[in-house]
């Protein structure tokens, strides 16, 4: 089961100034049957897709970007696109693979996606007050 949420340790972390804009961000791809939520520490194998156009240990993000909007803060990334791909997913975590491979945030997407030789495209929500990525109230 996939539970969506930011990182318990990751709150911890994104106050202590742990991660930053140099990082290595990554964003890895889920089954539905994989074991993730915010409870989760680190990347884990276990439950990853597999499929053409994706590897193992996700993709790295790009356009990282903290701010705050109103009283609260945020991170995000540019939106994901993945050419030429056939996989199932259900869920994703966005990790620091320069940090021990923390996670920060993990995504439920609202049920099982199909792309069959086609682009893949994950939107993050642009940031307001009341939504983002990963968003700190």
């Amino acid at each position: 089961m996939i539970t969506q949420g930011i990182a318990l340790e990751a709150k911890r972390a994104l106050i202590s100034g742990v991660h930053q804009p140099g990082d290595d961000y990554r964003i890895a791809f889920y089954s539905a049957s994989a074991k993730a939520g915010p409870q989760t520490k680190a990347y884990v194998a276990e439950g990853e897709i597999k499929g053409k156009g994706y590897k193992a240990g996700g993709v790295k993000l790009k356009g990282f970007k903290t701010g705050s909007i109103g009283k609260n803060a945020f991170m995000t990334f540019d939106d994901v696109e993945l050419k030429n791909a056939t996989f199932s997913v259900s869920g994703a975590m966005v990790y620091n693979a320069s940090k021990g491979n923390a996670t920060l945030c993990v995504l439920n997407l609202g049920g099982e996606r199909h792309v069959f030789d086609g682009a893949f495209e994950l939107k993050f929500p642009k940031p307001t007050e009341n939504n983002a990525l990963i968003l700190l109230a």
